[in-house]
């Protein structure tokens, strides 16, 4: 028979796990609003880039690059933490494909590099994901420098950025190209072309890496939102387990100190009273 006070410690010991898991669901639920409410302006900035590089590349008289038929370089938005499901497992499986198919990683989270690590993959880049979504605009810009930098040393390699999408149902993996530029995405060419005070290259060549910046905005914070939104579900599963353990165990601690007690009367109700003289 368990001790009403073993029991009794196991019941503070899950609590407390209560107490952490409630604080681990509140910060993923903050986080995934905040992401949500940033992403409002970065789609409306990402937008007017897009509709100033369709103009620029109708007065630079551009066209699509032709595509290079080689795995490239995969910017992969993974996971910081753990306590999120099976997200974490379902992002390093995605970059494991994309190595093994003779793609370069470039790796933002620490779990997700800890799970690369773990089969022999090692990225050419590493970063940690935001802490929060205010910081996601500095994470992308040293992302996009260090990317334009390997861009020139490797002639233009075609780049893919993979990144959960926190509005499917299952926070489906979205694989989308950044190089070559994937030109169905811009808007319409308009037909009354801007004055402009820069030559058309090198306004051109400005809109492309302001172009890229608001991609990776978009994906990170994607990304980040979707990290949260796994993570507050594995929380809420773990708070519908702890309460169901925490009701057994105190009815658990109830049966025990009934036993307790009915022994203790048993043994006392058949002790021998003192001997008369």
């Amino acid at each position: 028979m368990n001790r009403p006070e073993d029991i009794r410690d196991r019941i503070g010991n899950i609590r407390e796990i209560e107490s952490i898991v409630s604080t681990l669901r509140a910060l993923a639920v903050s986080h995934q609003h905040e992401a949500r409410a940033h992403l409002v302006p970065i789609r409306a900035y990402e937008a007017s880039v897009a509709q100033a590089l369709s103009t620029a590349l109708t007065i630079a008289q551009a066209s699509a690059p032709p595509r290079k038929d080689v795995p490239g370089l995969t910017i992969v938005v993974g996971t910081a933490q753990g306590f999120s499901g099976a997200f974490g497992e379902r992002i390093a499986d995605a970059a494991l494909a994309e190595a093994s198919r003779g793609a370069q990683i470039i790796m933002v989270g620490g779990r997700s590099l800890s799970a690369l690590a773990e089969k022999g993959v090692t990225p050419v880049y590493f970063t940690e994901t935001a802490s929060h979504a205010v910081d996601v605009p500095s994470l992308a810009s040293r992302l996009s420098d260090v990317l334009f930098e390997r861009l020139t040393k490797t002639a233009g390699e075609p780049v893919t950025i993979l990144f959960a999408d926190p509005d499917t149902a299952e926070l489906a993996l979205i694989r989308r190209k950044l190089f070559p530029f994937d030109f169905s995405r811009l808007p319409a060419q308009t037909t009354h072309l801007p004055l402009t005070n820069l030559p058309a290259d090198a306004l051109l060549s400005d809109l492309v890496e302001e172009y890229v910046f608001t991609a990776l905005c978009e994906a990170l914070m994607l990304g980040f939102a979707a990290e949260n939104e796994a993570r507050a579900a594995a929380m809420t599963r773990a708070q519908t387990n702890v309460k169901r353990i925490a009701a057994d165990l105190q009815s658990d601690f109830q049966r025990a100190r009934q036993e307790q007690m009915t022994t203790e009367i048993i043994e006392l109700s058949t002790a021998a009273g003192p001997v008369s003289q």
